[in-house]
């Protein structure tokens, strides 16, 4: 039983890296423009609102993985997954916070 929940939790470790690279891949915006006649590239976007659209990312991909990572430990008993889940959660709710207040300051 016991290198069952192992290969359960590797399972879910390995979905949730997936998940989290292609939620990256899908938010982040291009940072270049199409490439002109001289064949280089111009950053045409700024870097601050960027910032803050990572930001975002990290805490609702820190959301998933908590709840995630909750619903695990719900499912295999597991107390420790739960609670370790509980305080992604929780993390995810500060980053969010501290996303808010960086809007509301101007600063992304």
């Amino acid at each position: 039983m016991n290198h069952q929940l192992r290969f359960v939790r590797q399972l879910a470790s390995a979905c949730l890296g997936i998940a989290f690279s292609l939620l990256a891949l899908i938010a982040t915006p291009a940072l270049s423009s199409p490439a002109q006649a001289s064949g280089s590239f111009s950053i045409s976007t700024s870097f601050l609102p960027l910032a803050a659209t990572a930001g975002r990312i990290k805490a609702d991909a820190k959301q998933f993985e908590g709840k995630t990572q909750e619903s695990i430990g719900k499912v295999t008993g597991n107390q420790g997954d739960r609670l370790a889940g509980k305080a992604k959660q929780a993390e995810a709710k500060v980053r969010n916070t501290v996303e808010d207040v960086k809007d509301k300051a101007g600063m992304g």
